[in-house]
Order: C-alpha cells, then sequence, then structure tokens
C-alpha cells in the first residue's frame, strides 16, 4: 500500500539492468513515497528504461568518470537519493565523492567505506567472524605453497562479491591448476549443508529491524531464480549479530550454509539490496520503506520475525521491444496469457 507521507523523493539507482534495481524500482512504487525514479547503467538496451522516469547511461564504474557523471545527473534531475548496487566497483569510487553529493543535498545509501573494505574483502571478513565469535569457513590465503589437508574447498578472488571466478576443487592438484597465473585469491573450507541467504535491514548502526532468510531453491548465473521464506530463530539471531557487530546501517544480505545437525557458517556479507529483494517484499517487509523511513527520521519497530514464512518466488522472462523510431512498448505479459 502507497506511503502517505508528504515527501516526495527523487531518486537515482545505477546498475538499472539488474535484477537486484529492478526489484528495488518495484519496492519503491509500492511504497509510493518516490515522485521520480531514474536509473542509470552503461547498457542503453535496458529493459528497465521502459518503467523509471529517466534513464542516465554512465559509463563504468571503474572509469574515471563514472562518480562525476553520476554527479552531473543527480544535480541536473535534482536527486534527493543516489543508492548504488554494486559494491565492489560503484561504492568506493562514490563514497570519494560523497561530500561533493552532500553539498547538493544527495544521500548516499551506502556505509561507510570501511564497512565496505571488511565486507568485501573475504580474508578480512573471515577474521571478523572469528573476533565476533561467529563461525565461518576456515580461509587461507593462498600461495603455490598452501598445504590443505581436507577436500573439497573454494577456490575464490579474495575481493568482490557473487560466484565470478571461484572453483570447487577437490584435489591439491586441481587447485594449483586452477590458481595459475591468477593472484589475490584465498582458499576457503567448503562448509557442507543447505545455502541460505538472510535479507537484513539495519535502522541505525547497531541496531537491526528486520532479518528475512530465505532458501535458494534454484540459482542461475548467481541469481535467485526460485526461493523460499522462512523462520528461524537461531539463524535471525546470529546473522543479525553480525550485521549489528558491522555497524553498518542500510540494508545487508548474509550468505550461509546450513547443515542437517543445525550447525552453521557464515560465508559473507553484502552490505546493499538483494537481487531477491522481490521475496522479501512479497513476505511483508519492504526495505525500500525502511531506507526511506530511516532517512526521514522516523521510529521504525523491530519486525525480526514479523515476515511470512513459505512464501515462494519463481521467475519467469518478459519483453521490452524497442522499435526503430527510439519508442519502448511492452511484449505480451503473462498476465494476459492467464486463463480467464
Amino acid at each position: 500500500m502507497p506511503n502517505s507521507s508528504a515527501r516526495a523523493w527523487r531518486i537515482l539507482i545505477t546498475a538499472g539492468g539488474t535484477v537486484t534495481a529492478q526489484s528495488l524500482l518495484k519496492a519503491l512504487r509500492e511504497d509510493g513515497r518516490a515522485s521520480f525514479i531514474a536509473v542509470g547503467d552503461m547498457d542503453p538496451l535496458n529493459a528497465t528504461r521502459a518503467f523509471v522516469d529517466e534513464f542516465v547511461q554512465l559509463p563504468a564504474a571503474s572509469a574515471a568518470g563514472f562518480a562525476p557523471r553520476c554527479l552531473e545527473a543527480v544535480r541536473r534531475l535534482k536527486i534527493d537519493l543516489l543508492v548504488p548496487i554494486i559494491v565492489e566497483s560503484e561504492f568506493l569510487p562514490l563514497d570519494d565523492a560523497r561530500d561533493r553529493f552532500e553539498s547538493i543535498g544527495c544521500r548516499l545509501a551506502m556505509p561507510a567505506r570501511e564497512i565496505v573494505v571488511r565486507a568485501g574483502d573475504k580474508l578480512e571478513f573471515s577474521a571478523f567472524l572469528r573476533e565476533i565469535g561467529i563461525p565461518g569457513p576456515a580461509t587461507h590465503v593462498y600461495s603455490p605453497d598452501l598445504r590443505i589437508d581436507r577436500f573439497p574447498v573454494y577456490l575464490k578472488p579474495r575481493r568482490g562479491s557473487g560466484s565470478v571466478g571461484t572453483a570447487r576443487l577437490e584435489s591439491a592438484h586441481s587447485l594449483h591448476e586452477a590458481a595459475r597465473g591468477r593472484s589475490d585469491l584465498i582458499v576457503q573450507e567448503a562448509v557442507e549443508g543447505s545455502e541460505f541467504t538472510v535479507d537484513c535491514f539495519a535502522a541505525a548502526p547497531g541496531r537491526v529491524v528486520a532479518a528475512v532468510p530465505r532458501e535458494r531453491i534454484a540459482v542461475k548465473a548467481g541469481v535467485s531464480v526460485k526461493g523460499r521464506t522462512y523462520h528461524h530463530p537461531a539463524i535471525e539471531r546470529i546473522v543479525r549479530t553480525v550485521v549489528e557487530k558491522t555497524q553498518l546501517s542500510g540494508p545487508a544480505n548474509v550468505q550461509g550454509m546450513l547443515a542437517d545437525d543445525g550447525s552453521f557458517s557464515i560465508i559473507e556479507m553484502n552490505p546493499r539490496f538483494s537481487g531477491t529483494l522481490a521475496l522479501t517484499t512479497a513476505a511483508g517487509i519492504n526495505f525500500a520503506s525502511l531506507l526511506l523511513d530511516s532517512l526521514e527520521g522516523k521510529p521504525i519497530p523491530d519486525l525480526i520475525g514479523a515476515h511470512r514464512a513459505g512464501v515462494v518466488m519463481m521467475r519467469y522472462w518478459s519483453e521490452i521491444f524497442e522499435e526503430s523510431d527510439g519508442r519502448l512498448r511492452q511484449g505480451t505479459s503473462m498476465e494476459a496469457c492467464a486463463p480467464a
């Protein structure tokens, strides 16, 4: 149901072609407080363009012009809130320019730099988990003379999120072959069990108000295409502790493994909205609303355990077509195909 607040937000979301940006757009439309929503992306062939007020073509986040181009768009479009999506490439250049954004009245929906760096470095995050007494997989810097006593293991880039560059390996020989010619890698124990992700929201540093666990039933190219929410008080409690100890404010998603005996291991934390935000919204907790409430200084109740368990998400394809004159139109919707 749309929020009746008088504040009308003007919002720019980066990485507009991602499922995360699309899920956030849906949550913002459901909330109703955004009077103007733009998305930015490198690629103009972007279906999200059809559903927003303006599209901004951006350079790659690795380019020197990324933050200045975002700043120019914010100034031109009178944006109040910029929501970056890609932690490993967008957050740090935007953080470098944070004061310039705030000087023209734009807030950045991302945590402090030290939180981004700690969460994005798998070795540092592993040390952080040990420091706060939370179970996590044994993690080592890769070197050719590293001795591993037990396989399988995962070879991963030390920095970044998601599964890009990650390999599950069954022997020392395959480990060293997979690492050949690569640098800045870590080796991580393969923890057996069922993978879980918990979407969290911290209304303030040290105060997590929502933790929504979900099972990733099916994953394609690193994105959950089928998922199910559930209640698990122990997981919700431990994930709440992890996020609160980081002093993060805003959204985060924490991934881990749940063993048959009920034990679990935390694998990583991403300090951003998740790609399956739509499922969390459907289960009754709108993180976009929580973000705007926190920025407006509204009181936010404790919503731990308030989500609906057993909500299943099944994603499907849909199309946007661009005519030769640049007009965008939706293809036949699946809703139109449903029997009467």
